[in-house]
């Protein structure tokens, strides 16, 4: 309510953001939705250093290993999540996808210090979950 008795409406819907919520080892991680291009089965993803979906290479991020996280990729809920901010593409491995969820920008965090590649391009910041 507004110093002179009428009500201030605020849409919080438009300051939320987007994010796909996945699982590596006991830890969480949402990764912003906007960069997502498709989640991939690991028959679907097939071997090798990198995957071709739709015509664009998506070279393999070890995420479990630059954030120090121990993960099992032989269960049946693993995946690979095709990432893209337009610029450079990557495929992470993760143990299972939980779906979307919507937060407030002000629960995002910086990524860590060892992101050093074109990954730090991919991801403005990240929430724990």
């Amino acid at each position: 309510m507004s110093l002179r008795g009428h009500h201030k409406t605020v849409s919080t819907h438009e300051q939320m953001i987007s994010f796909l919520v996945v699982r590596l080892g006991e830890t969480r991680l949402a990764l912003p939705a906007d960069g997502v291009r498709g989640v991939l089965t690991p028959s679907e993803a097939g071997t090798g250093d990198s995957i071709t979906a739709l015509g664009t290479t998506y070279r393999h991020v070890d995420l479990a290993g630059l954030l120090m996280l121990s993960a099992d990729f032989s269960t049946g809920d693993t995946r690979a999540v095709l990432y893209s901010n337009g610029q450079s593409h990557g495929a992470v491995q993760v143990e299972q996808v939980f779906g979307l969820t919507e937060v407030e920008p002000a629960q995002c965090v910086h990524l860590p210090a060892q992101f050093r590649g074109d990954e730090r391009t991919w991801f403005s910041g990240m929430i724990l979950h």
